[in-house]
């Protein structure tokens, strides 16, 4: 017997949830990686969960990357990357 879907489409929740783990774990880093794995492992069973994990991951995502633009723009405005050294 499988189990009830609640009127989810788990082919789309699996195939969404394996996006975000691949994407995550190569673009994103772990925790991204790691939500849309357990959104993948959990798209059988409990499918509304599963589909929270996915959201999870590409909101952990986005913010990981909204933070790296943020880092690379403050360092390159503020000169961390200058080889300039001055002796006293």
């Amino acid at each position: 017997m499988t189990a009830p879907t609640g009127g989810f489409d788990v082919a789309s929740l699996k195939k969404n949830a394996l996006i975000a783990t691949i994407v995550g774990f190569l673009c994103g880093g772990v925790i991204p990686g790691v939500l849309g794995l357990l959104g993948y492992l959990k798209a059988d069973t409990e499918p509304e969960t599963a589909r929270k994990f996915t959201k999870w991951a590409w909101i952990a995502f986005a913010i990981i990357w909204v933070l790296n633009i943020l880092f690379w723009i403050i360092a390159l405005a503020t000169g961390i990357f200058s080889a300039s050294v001055s002796t006293y």
